[in-house]
């Protein structure tokens, strides 16, 4: 790695030392925090401006994203924290808000929750980028824009001929009209429906 740091400073670049499978493998089960923390604090990942916290099989319960995040930014203050989950066992949007309260200063999602990982049986698609925005509401995110993202994960997905695992796309195709944040046929938020399959499918995206 030093090596790598050396090539991207000449470049005038930035590396992250990215963590995965921070909290279980699928081979050796459950990881301690001290293994994680000791590659985080190895003099070889000097350099490295940011650390990537990964939930690669999506099993991490809230508690113990907190904890971790919680103890890499007390142990290495100088580099920013990003968090990095996925959905399989349903706890991604809880997992992605424990690690922003304890100091990840970006977090991971994907249109749709798209993705999984070629190397790790067991795990799912990304924590979805429309679930993560919708739980955490900045202040740009609109009815409107959720719409735009609605759709185009729905396109792209069609594409992909993958299926859509967003819990807030598909509430947004509900028929609960009263709420804001669903999709009204003729409104500004657009038409109830895809093009392509009626609304239905994901992306990939990486959120700040």
């Amino acid at each position: 790695m030093p090596a790598a740091v050396a090539l991207a400073q000449q470049a005038g670049a930035q590396i992250e030392l990215c963590i995965a499978t921070s909290f279980t493998c699928p081979f050796d089960g459950p990881v301690p925090e001290e293994r994680v923390l000791a590659i985080a604090n190895d003099p070889r990942t000097e350099g490295a401006q940011g650390i990537v916290i990964c939930d690669t099989l999506g099993q991490a319960i809230p508690a113990q994203v907190s904890g971790l995040i919680s103890r890499v930014r007390e142990e290495s203050p100088q580099r920013e924290i990003v968090f990095h989950g996925h959905d399989t066992w349903g706890l991604g949007v809880a997992n992605t808000l424990a690690a922003i309260q304890a100091g990840a200063a970006m977090v991971d999602g994907a249109l749709g929750g798209l993705g999984g990982c070629p190397f790790a049986p067991g795990a799912s698609g990304n924590t979805s980028s429309e679930d993560i925005l919708f739980a955490t509401r900045p202040g740009w995110f609109t009815p409107e824009v959720l719409a735009d993202l609605v759709r185009m994960s729905e396109s792209l997905l069609h594409d992909l001929e993958e299926p859509n695992r967003s819990r807030t796309a598909q509430g947004a195709r509900s028929r609960a009209r009263a709420f804001e944040w669903v999709m009204t046929e003729d409104g500004p938020r657009g038409e109830v429906g895809s093009a392509h399959d009626g609304g239905h499918s994901p992306s990939s995206a990486t959120l700040t």
